[in-house]
């Protein structure tokens, strides 16, 4: 889009730290995270990464040469940081003025995870690129990228293709989540039951003290855990799996919880039960060292 409206001056791309976008060598390098890139180097160059949700830090990086900024709208592996509605307002301005795109990277935010259908949809934008995938298929293989009709008009035949893009069984089971989750109760439940989860997590933190903060949207939901049990998520995973729950981390210092959409409350009920025996084992052998 840019080599075609402007040239090939016109190709830096801005991001965020502690962002993520994949494993391929150029979702590597726009991603955030120096671990990631490790053993890819040397990466491409023409990448920069500003503080998420710091609109003066991405002013300062942004020039006409910018081509794109990439986001999400809720950082995930980065610890689920959900993006200011001002900060993604902002991000839209500045991208109109240096005729620059706005891609959000919707793989873990997409498909209703947040209770809307994308995430974007809540927060009064609309990006001029949007990836999707994951979710989109139920579990079976499938991505996508969707784009506004002038990014499209650089898409002509033949220069974009996707292993995993328009196989006519995954575009298949793709349109059936697509038609089940659009539902509006399904959306609206998804909202609701994440109030039921951010009550169970604050009562388990009233009595044991372990988060900073819960945050997040819908069915992405992640405790930030203390300074004294930074480094330590590794532990109360361990114990949810003695207890028979699944959890991830969200970096090193977040525990994240990303349930079916289709959680039935007294699911969410017991998960919680059974990760409260596992946070009070952990708190119980105190933090290391």
């Amino acid at each position: 889009y840019a080599y075609d409206n402007v040239g090939p001056e016109k190709h830096e791309i801005i991001s965020f730290r502690q962002s993520f976008h994949g494993r391929t060598l150029f979702t590597v390098s726009v991603g955030g995270q120096e671990k990631y890139r490790k053993g890819f180097e040397p990466v491409p160059e023409g990448i920069t990464h500003v503080e998420f949700n710091n609109l003066e830090a991405l002013k300062a990086a942004m020039s006409d040469r910018t081509c794109a900024v990439v986001m999400e709208p809720i950082q995930g592996e980065g610890g689920i940081i959900p993006a200011d509605p001002e900060f993604v307002r902002g991000v839209r301005e500045l991208c109109d003025q240096h005729n620059a795109l706005l891609v959000f990277d919707e793989i873990q935010t997409g498909v209703g995870r947040t209770g809307h259908f994308y995430a974007y949809m809540e927060l009064g934008v609309e990006p001029d690129v949007l990836t999707t995938a994951k979710a989109l298929g139920g579990g079976f293989p499938i991505g996508a990228m969707l784009t506004t009709d002038k990014c499209a008009e650089s898409l002509g035949f033949g220069t974009h293709g996707s292993t995993y893009g328009g196989n006519p069984l995954g575009c298949a089971v793709a349109l059936e989540v697509v038609n089940t989750i659009s539902d509006e109760q399904m959306l609206t439940d998804v909202q609701r039951k994440h109030g039921l989860f951010v009550e169970e997590l604050d009562r388990i933190n009233r009595e044991h003290g372990i988060f900073e903060e819960v945050r997040g949207k819908g069915l992405l939901i992640g405790g930030a855990l203390k300074p004294e049990w930074h480094g330590q998520g590794a532990r109360f995973l361990a114990a949810a799996r003695a207890e028979g729950l699944m959890l991830l981390v969200a970096g090193p210092q977040v525990l994240r919880m990303a349930p079916a959409l289709n959680i039935a409350d007294d699911e969410i009920y017991e998960g919680m039960q059974r990760f409260a025996r596992a946070v009070a084992k952990v708190v119980a052998e105190g933090p290391e060292a």
